[in-house]
């Protein structure tokens, strides 16, 4: 009869505390992963999308009065506190938007980032591309982009995407307010982002 050789146990060889170890080790090495990264991860969420924090984006704001207005566009920045994990931020400038008079005295908002990669649009006399006029037209210097004040793009090989984004308007007691938001870039419909 052949005797077998019986295996030593975990315990007896010492491997069962070391895996301990390496578990709690492990486990310890992902608390920590966890704690450090995620502070990190919020603070480029609201440098990278910053309309997503705690007040801003689709809400209303009061910019000025219907009689300061009139057909020639006028730029108006809003204002609103920041408010993130850690820290409130009061009355940091978010965005600016463009205000005027149609032609049937109704108020227009325009958002003053471009559609195309969200450059920042002026508003000078530059010649029109359709009618060969100079005039008084929306531009994207990145591109050369040009929109009429009623925001239609006017180029026939734009690389801009679309019109200029327009934003929701109200006129309360001669207040006037926009509903303000951010719009994905280089995509042909409005978004929001």
């Amino acid at each position: 009869m052949s005797k077998q050789k019986s295996k030593p146990s975990p315990t007896a060889t010492g491997l069962e505390p070391s895996r301990r170890n390496f578990l709690g080790l492990l486990a310890g090495f992902a608390a920590a992963a966890v704690a450090f990264f995620v502070p990190i991860y919020a603070g480029i969420r609201s440098v990278i999308f910053p309309l997503e924090q705690q007040g801003l984006g689709g809400k209303f704001y009061p910019l000025t009065t219907l009689d300061n207005l009139s057909q020639q566009p006028q730029k108006f920045p809003i204002v609103d506190d920041v408010v993130d994990a850690w820290v409130t931020v009061p009355k940091k400038t978010i965005g600016n938007v463009y205000l005027r008079l149609n032609e049937a005295d109704e108020v227009q908002a325009f958002q003053t980032l471009c559609p195309h990669a969200g450059c920042t649009i002026g508003v000078q006399t530059e010649e029109n591309p359709k009618t060969k006029t100079k005039e008084l037209l929306f531009t994207c210097p990145c591109h050369v982009a040009h929109f009429d004040l009623n925001g239609q793009l006017l180029d026939a090989k734009p690389d801009a995407p679309r019109n200029m984004d327009t934003l929701v308007t109200k006129v309360e007691d001669g207040r006037v307010f926009v509903r303000f938001e951010v719009f994905a870039f280089g995509t042909p419909e409005k978004k929001s982002s």
